[in-house]
């Protein structure tokens, strides 16, 4: 039997060692390489269930999470509708308002509708018979003042308006309500009317002195021939 050398013993245990480590540093490097695979599973399934529950609109806290960087997570905000509304006391102001519009525009209509010639012609005679006067000379009066124009606030040159052609001075002295609704307007036939036949009766045309009081209406004898030769074409 040969002597055994220690160089040789020293070789195998050597050997034996070198293989045992590479052996070893295999191992580490799988445990480590199975240990990151892990990781990132966890990491990855974990990160999936946060982005679910935060689409469906709910706030987690995720406490398990090792990641090795920050996560941020995006939640939905909700919608929120905002609808501005009148209140009942609002609306009801609203519908007031309305109806007054509604009742005042129906005045201003109503009151600027011509009356038919027959109505006129009745107004006319009324005014007359309430003075004592002859309704002809009143009808042709309204006639070249104002064409018989039922409502009007025209003026002349000299300042007299309405549809009889008072200037404002004198229509105090005259004025008349005649149609009885509280007010005596100037701009109206049913009112000036009465006014007129009130000034030719209070200067002679009630005792038949239509010339004289036709003169004071106005003060040109154009005027009295215009008037008396219109009233002479009514019949009736």
């Amino acid at each position: 039997m040969s002597p055994i050398r220690l160089n040789d013993v020293s070789g195998r245990v050597y050997k034996r060692l070198k293989r045992s480590y590479k052996r070893n540093i295999n191992t580490l490097n799988l445990i480590k390489i199975t240990l990151v695979a892990v990781m990132v599973m966890s990491y990855t399934l974990s990160l999936g269930n946060t982005q679910a529950q935060a689409n469906s609109g709910d706030v987690v806290l995720v406490g398990s999470l090792t990641a090795l960087t920050p996560e941020i997570v995006s939640v939905n905000s909700p919608k929120v509708n905002i609808q501005i509304t009148q209140s009942q006391y609002q609306l009801d102001q609203a519908k007031q308002a309305l109806a007054a519009k509604k009742a005042a525009t129906v005045t201003v209509v109503a009151s600027s509708i011509e009356p038919s010639a027959a109505e006129k012609q009745a107004w006319v005679k009324k005014a007359a018979g309430t003075f004592g006067i002859d309704w002809k000379v009143l009808a042709a009066v309204w006639q070249v003042e104002s064409g018989q124009t039922w409502s009007t606030s025209r003026s002349s040159y000299a300042g007299a308006v309405g549809p009889c052609q008072f200037l404002p001075s004198t229509w105090r002295s005259y004025a008349y309500d005649g149609d009885g609704n509280g007010t005596a307007s100037i701009y109206n036939a049913s009112d000036c009317l009465f006014g007129a036949a009130k000034l030719l009766a209070s200067n002679g045309a009630s005792s038949g002195n239509v010339t004289q009081a036709l003169l004071h209406y106005n003060h040109s004898m154009a005027y009295v021939n215009k008037v008396l030769g219109i009233a002479n074409s009514y019949s009736g």
